[in-house]
């Protein structure tokens, strides 16, 4: 076979051969080009897409990262403000202290403490408080009183409707809430 290509070569005149030649040439730069070079500029052009995509990536997790750390700061400075588990802290002996720094024990007419254990390991004290014939400065001093505790209690509900015989007068009701380790 080859050697019936060398007969066609010595046959041919210059300017064929020349035109030969040039074929060769462009059909050897184009399957070059085709096999190789396109392949490669194809997968440059991925990584490059691949390489944005990861430093978007890396972008989004430092951010994640810094929200997770401002978020965990925070989960263990309001841990810091939970009853420890041997304080003996009881949310209900409380709040009949607070009642009684705000004058109005006499005026309770129900206390309910409810106990919930969460999933995440905490226990949640709520304390439903009903209060009847008070006046707006004793339902702010008790509000005072439980914002100034020593541990972190939430006031969840608050509800306060006038009487209608005295409106000076009215009926309350507080749910506050108290977390600690389980």
């Amino acid at each position: 076979m080859m050697q019936h290509f060398r007969e066609r070569w010595r046959h041919m005149s210059k300017r064929e051969r020349k035109l030969v030649l040039a074929g060769g040439i462009v059909l050897g730069l184009s399957l070059l080009f085709l096999l190789i070079v396109d392949p490669l500029l194809d997968k440059l052009d991925r990584l490059e897409r691949q390489a944005a995509r990861k430093q978007k990536d890396l972008t989004e997790l430092a951010l994640l990262s810094q929200d997770y750390l401002v978020k965990r700061n925070r989960l263990a400075k309001v841990e810091s403000r939970m009853p420890a588990s041997d304080s003996h802290f009881s949310l209900l002996t409380f709040m009949e202290e607070a009642a009684t720094t705000a004058q109005v024990r006499e005026r309770i007419m129900s206390m309910q403490p409810q106990v919930q254990t969460l999933p995440q390991g905490y226990e949640e004290t709520a304390v439903d408080l009903r209060l009847e014939g008070v006046q707006l400065p004793e339902v702010l001093a008790l509000l005072v009183a439980i914002d100034q505790a020593p541990y972190d209690l939430h006031v969840r509900h608050l509800q306060i409707r006038p009487k209608f015989d005295n409106p000076v007068n009215m009926d309350a009701t507080i749910r506050v809430l108290s977390y600690a380790k389980s």
